[in-house]
């Protein structure tokens, strides 16, 4: 009789415990599709749109190829073994949903358009808008950083042959001629090849979770503008002066102001180098205070911009500095438009308290 009752006490339990483990991987083997689904749309759009079939090199194609491969066969297990934060949604599952909801919505609000009492329009909620703008912006800057990347390393790698002999690069000739083509060419490699893993990978193990997407437009065109296509575009009415390969016709003076473009470059990639995982335009992955983050609040904009006014001296012109003039400007809008967003982030006024200063210590 016991034994009876043991069995009708623990016989309901097994089949529910399994249920509700098989729902649970069910439900992250949704999530993981819904993700496939956006990488091989990204991926069918980088190879079948004209401008990414041109811009982009063969490598760069090739690795985001790889990179959606890897995702679609490692994913797999891991949604369905390992995923920690089985109460997160994945950007996939957000954005279909919100896709599915805002047509829904859509079809009422139209089939009640004429009546009296109307539905209320579509929206967006605030999590599903982060999640959409997040895919955007994943979409435009990894394959640029990627293809950056990919140029950097093969000036690094052909440059290499010319390093054998360590001791003869130790002069003003060797530095003009060798050791900085390679320097400049190395610090974009290490900066590119950051950010691309900071676009590529975001996990709670990496501490660079999304909290939040530029809500601005003014913000959106400030940053773009800073990068293919759009760079180019605007360049055509501004015209582009600066020139990373300084020449004067000194060679002291060339070397004294290359040494100065590797110096304000070095804290430009250590700048980038800083902020770690969390690497990345228009995103606020969490707040950095370190590196040369607690001296000023945009040691990267400030060096680039320093390095590019150096640059322009050979050719020291008013339409040159007018040129150099407005690029600086849309850099600093780009610092404010960034520090109003991230402003909304409590860590970040915190910062902001103990860093006073945007560029220059002490002065602004």
């Amino acid at each position: 009789m016991i034994l009876r009752h043991i069995k009708t006490f623990y016989k309901p339990k097994l089949p529910i415990m399994y249920m509700v483990e098989l729902q649970k991987r069910i439900k992250n083997l949704k999530h993981y599709f819904l993700n496939i689904i956006l990488i091989w749309l990204a991926v069918l759009f980088y190879r079948t749109t004209h401008y990414y079939k041109d811009f982009l090199r063969q490598d760069t194609q090739t690795t985001i190829l790889y990179l959606a491969v890897g995702y679609t066969i490692l994913g797999f297990f891991y949604y369905l073994y390992i995923h920690p934060d089985k109460t997160r949604e994945s950007k996939g599952i957000i954005i279909f949903k919100a896709i599915k909801r805002f047509l829904k919505e859509s079809y009422i609000y139209l089939r009640t358009f004429s009546r009296k009492t109307k539905s209320p329009l579509p929206r967006i909620e605030k999590h599903e808008k982060t999640a959409l703008l997040f895919i955007i912006v994943k979409i435009f800057f990894l394959p640029i950083m990627l293809n950056f990347f990919f140029s950097n390393y093969h000036s690094v790698k052909s440059q290499l042959p010319n390093l054998t002999n360590i001791f003869s690069l130790f002069t003003i000739n060797s530095f003009n001629s060798i050791l900085f083509p390679f320097l400049l060419a190395l610090i974009f490699l290490i900066d590119t090849l950051w950010f691309s893993f900071g676009y590529t990978f975001e996990a709670g193990i990496l501490k660079n979770r999304i909290r939040s997407v530029e809500p601005t437009i003014f913000g959106w065109i400030v940053a773009l503008i800073c990068y293919p296509p759009f760079n180019g575009m605007f360049t055509k009415y501004t015209n582009w002066y600066a020139n990373d390969y300084i020449i004067l016709s000194n060679i002291t003076l060339t070397f004294a102001l290359r040494i100065g473009i590797i110096l304000l470059l070095s804290i430009y990639v250590w700048a980038s180098l800083a902020l770690g995982t969390k690497c990345s335009n228009l995103t606020n992955r969490g707040i950095v205070s370190k590196g040369p983050y607690s001296v000023i609040r945009h040691p990267a904009y400030i060096s680039k911009n320093l390095a590019w006014w150096l640059t322009i001296i050979p050719v020291a012109s008013l339409v040159a500095v007018l040129s150099m003039a407005t690029w600086s400007i849309i850099y600093h809008l780009r610092s404010i438009t960034e520090e109003r967003h991230l402003s909304k982030d409590p860590d970040y006024q915190e910062y902001k308290n103990k860093v006073k200063y945007r560029y220059i210590p002490g002065v602004y």
